[in-house]
């Protein structure tokens, strides 16, 4: 009997302590600015992460929370957005960025996205031309909550970080 209470308990308790401790990726020192020609400012609770020739904005708790993302039995969806020094939406609608995530603190199957479109962001409320700039955006769907490590990877150019996706 109290082996049995043990594994029910530790079934319960252990996918909360795996993820309790997942190494996300942290703000780099000193911090990334992306290139004067895109916006710098970054959205709240965020930081700007990789190098001009790849860059994503990454949350400062290292946490995807995935409450409003729910595939009803299907896992979670995200969407991802990167930019890149010189990337032309005229050339380059459909960017040829390759995102690849796989889960760090128990075995289970990799996830990979090869669609991407071109996007504008605003760098603020209000856009004008100085204050959008393209970027490259997907849609990725994780099985599970877990510790995962996403590598992006465009024209040569890798960025990987790590983050916690919760329920």
């Amino acid at each position: 009997m109290i082996r049995y209470l043990f594994v029910v308990v530790a079934a319960f308790f252990l996918p909360i302590l795996v993820v309790a401790q997942c190494l996300t990726t942290l703000a780099p020192i000193p911090p990334f600015v992306p290139p004067a020609e895109y916006p710098a400012q970054v959205p709240e609770g965020s930081f700007w992460y990789g190098d001009d020739h790849l860059w994503t904005s990454l949350a400062l708790d290292g946490k995807w929370n995935m409450r409003d993302n729910v595939m009803h039995g299907k896992g979670y969806r995200t969407k991802l957005t990167f930019w890149s020094r010189g990337f032309d939406w005229h050339t380059e609608t459909e960017p040829k960025l390759v995102v690849i995530a796989k889960r760090l603190d128990v075995k289970a199957p990799s996830v990979v996205v090869t669609h991407a479109n071109a996007v504008f962001i605003p760098a603020g409320r209000v856009p004008s031309a100085s204050t959008v700039a393209p970027a490259m955006m997907t849609a990725i769907n994780i099985p599970t909550v877990g510790c995962w490590e996403v590598t992006a990877h465009y024209h040569g150019h890798t960025l990987p970080f790590i983050v916690s996706v919760e329920p």
